[in-house]
């Protein structure tokens, strides 16, 4: 069993991991745009957009899922899924 303060910090951790998630998606999403310069098609960036948004959004809200459950815990706050 961990302590609630470690509880407490982990689920600030896990919290704090979507940034790094969020700006990585920014700079998929940025380096996949058409451009007049060049770039991918634009077929090939929707395809892109959508597979990045999805895979994305699964492992942000997996993260603040878990980050709500420690919160949870380390208030002493014991529930089943």
């Amino acid at each position: 069993m961990i302590s609630p303060s470690m509880n407490s910090l982990l689920s600030k951790v896990a919290g704090a991991a979507v940034l790094p998630l969020v700006a990585l998606y920014v700079i998929l999403i940025r380096a996949a745009t058409p451009s007049p310069q060049g770039g991918m098609e634009p077929t090939v960036a929707t395809v892109c957009y959508i597979a990045f948004t999805v895979l994305f959004g699964a492992l942000i809200t997996v993260a603040l899922n878990f980050s709500r459950q420690l919160a949870r815990q380390a208030k002493g706050q014991y529930t089943t899924p």
